[in-house]
């Protein structure tokens, strides 16, 4: 019997080694549980492109947005595990959605097998360049006086932006109404129509507004100043401090995806993320390089869990 299981286990250990030499075979899908044109969209696209390159077989782009990414995760946790789906998660996704929404069908984290983080996103908040707000005090001292009164619309309930929001509210001791959208494209889109009149949200969607003068930004809530915005404050800086956050990304597959596949995915995203162009573009969106392994980002989804679950205990977050 021992014999058996032995030779079981070397055949297996084979299986995987072929698996790795030859995988892929056929275009990979990577999952995107977001709307197009947002932060996580355009840097999944721009780090697939290379990836693709380097793996010799298409990716393609599966945006399926909804419920903060929860509509993405269930059916990218749901996909055969033989590294042919991949997913594009969040610590929304990977972390905080199955605390927020405790009654919907959340993928857990045990549901995915970790590749690669490798982009940390700053939050800046905003607003339309003819706003009262010229500075983050003024936003601050007009939400004491009108509670509730303000809204502030993110890419969805759950999303890091949503999160980033309510910590800096309950940090600055203010109150808004939050406005969940399926995005961030249509988030800074009714942001510019007058629709909401403050949004929490990223550089990589905001750049653009802000620099031809139609939107204003009036801080970062990061630990620092960022390349892309280097005259935006930091919350800390404008007098709100304890607020820091970010968003990071990276790609994930189907938990039981073979460990094999999962190290050549991982290996060649390390190579993708060396690539200086990747490195410029990535800070062209605001956002950090992460450079996180597997195991590396496991510690960082593990290191999340501890410390969202006692920021949550503060905060009220609706759902979807």
């Amino acid at each position: 019997m021992k014999k058996l299981v032995y030779s079981a286990l070397c055949l297996l250990g084979m299986a995987q080694i072929a698996s790795a030499q030859t995988y892929p075979e056929k275009p990979i899908t990577l999952v995107i549980p977001y709307t197009a044109a947002g932060i996580t969209d355009n840097s999944g696209r721009l780090v697939a492109k290379k990836l693709s390159e380097r793996l010799g077989q298409p990716i393609v782009i599966d945006n399926r947005p909804g419920a903060g990414g929860a509509v993405g995760a269930e059916y990218a946790a749901r996909a055969k595990p033989d590294g042919y789906t991949l997913f594009m998660g969040t610590r929304g996704t990977q972390v905080t959605n199955a605390m927020i929404q405790k009654d919907a069908k959340i993928p857990p984290a045990s549901d995915f097998s970790s590749v690669y983080g490798f982009i940390d996103a700053a939050t800046v908040v905003v607003v339309r360049a003819d706003a009262p707000y010229k500075t983050l005090a003024d936003l601050i001292a007009y939400a004491k006086a009108n509670p509730g009164k303000l809204s502030y619309g993110t890419a969805g309930n759950g999303s890091a932006a949503n999160l980033t929001g309510e910590l800096f509210q309950d940090v600055a001791g203010i109150k808004m109404t939050h406005i969940p959208y399926r995005g961030s494209a249509p988030t800074v889109q009714d942001l510019l129509g007058g629709a909401i009149p403050v949004a929490f949200d990223y550089p990589a969607t905001t750049a653009s507004f802000l620099k031809s003068g139609r939107l204003r930004a009036l801080a970062v809530v990061y630990g620092e100043r960022i390349k892309s915005l280097p005259d935006v404050p930091t919350a800390a800086e404008a007098g709100v401090k304890g607020a820091e956050s970010s968003s990071w990304m990276g790609f994930f597959a189907p938990a039981k995806t073979p460990k094999s596949v999962v190290e050549r995915l991982s290996k060649e995203m390390g190579a993708v993320m060396q690539d200086p162009d990747v490195q410029q573009k990535i800070s062209d969106m605001g956002a950090i390089p992460l450079h996180a392994d597997s195991k590396a980002l496991d510690k960082l989804i593990d290191e999340d869990h501890k410390r969202w679950s006692e920021v949550l205990k503060n905060v009220t977050i609706g759902t979807n």
